[in-house]
């Protein structure tokens, strides 16, 4: 496999006091709500979608991992393997974490709504959450600005930029809860140990089938669409990566790759398993990408060095 120079990809694939009487997601949004029903870019990614572009909404890819945690993309748990999977969390400097609210439950004061943001000095990727002032109604799919703690999106949605803890210009993700349906499409990813749960855009990284720029990323089980990590010039088959979408589209993000120095992980090309021997170079085979694929995927792999 040809390397080219070591690029390190910041790692991003996320605090309010909980109060009684704090109305649910749907009471949060209502002028959200409002607002959606006249907003010609409050669809969903699917076919039911609205004229906007709501599928630069799975732009989130963002969403950061570390590689070697599952880069929990949080991913949770973490299959090492997966650079796919988690972001970490650490504590800030004073070791004082305040009480979380519920981004999927927006269980936040009226006027008020539950967000991700950074805690970890020089963190890049939001690690908890808070309630903060609604400043802003930007619904699903529209255009957005991200402040450190804080964004113009409505209640009940996030503002993704490139790396979720990076401030500036974004698009609103639907904040959701794991395992219940999400009403502009895709699934429920609890992205950064749970403290970033977003829906996102399924996608299949043999064919590359997600819409605009963006690439299609492993995540948990699954793979999901993403804008790209990487600046220009870096992420390339060989450089080093921290995140989920820390390479470009059509690699992955994994440890045991020939060559590769990184405790996190390197860039290396997506493969089928039931392909041809010599879609990797030695020393690398193709190796199964997810540790518990869907039958759909069970032919996805990644050229790696078998343990």
């Amino acid at each position: 496999m040809r390397r080219t120079a070591l690029v390190l990809v910041p790692a991003l694939f996320l605090t309010g006091v909980l109060a009684s009487g704090c109305g649910s997601k749907a009471e949060g949004a209502d002028d959200a709500t409002a607002k959606d029903e006249s907003s010609s870019t409050g669809g969903g990614t699917d076919a039911s979608a609205t004229d906007g572009d709501p599928s630069a909404a799975s732009a989130s890819a963002s969403m950061s991992s570390s590689a070697s945690a599952t880069a929990s993309m949080t991913d949770p748990g973490t299959d090492d393997t997966n650079a796919d999977t988690m972001g970490f969390i650490g504590d800030p400097d004073n070791g004082v974490i305040e009480a979380q609210c519920d981004p999927g439950q927006q269980d936040c004061p009226k006027g008020q709504k539950c967000t991700s943001f950074v805690t970890t000095p020089g963190g890049e990727t939001v690690d908890s959450t808070h309630c903060v002032d609604v400043i802003g109604d930007d619904l699903f799919g529209e255009s957005c600005e991200r402040m450190v703690d804080n964004d113009t999106c409505a209640a009940g949605f996030f503002c993704m930029t490139d790396v979720s803890g990076h401030t500036g210009m974004g698009v609103c993700l639907e904040y959701c809860i794991v395992n219940e349906p999400c009403e502009y499409g895709g699934e429920c990813f609890a992205f950064n140990d749970g403290t970033l749960p977003v829906c996102q855009q399924l996608c299949d990284p043999l064919l590359q089938d997600c819409p605009g720029e963006q690439g299609c990323y492993a995540a948990f089980d699954s793979f999901v669409c993403a804008m790209p990590g990487p600046v220009d010039g870096m992420g390339d088959d060989g450089a080093t990566c921290a995140t989920i979408q820390g390479c470009n589209p059509g690699l992955l993000c994994r440890q045991g790759t020939d060559g590769c120095p990184s405790d996190t992980g390197c860039c290396t090309p997506v493969c089928e398993v039931s392909g041809a021997a010599d879609q990797c170079t030695t020393p690398e085979e193709c190796i199964q990408a997810l540790e518990d694929p869907p039958p759909m995927l069970q032919d996805v792999g990644y050229c790696g060095i078998p343990q």
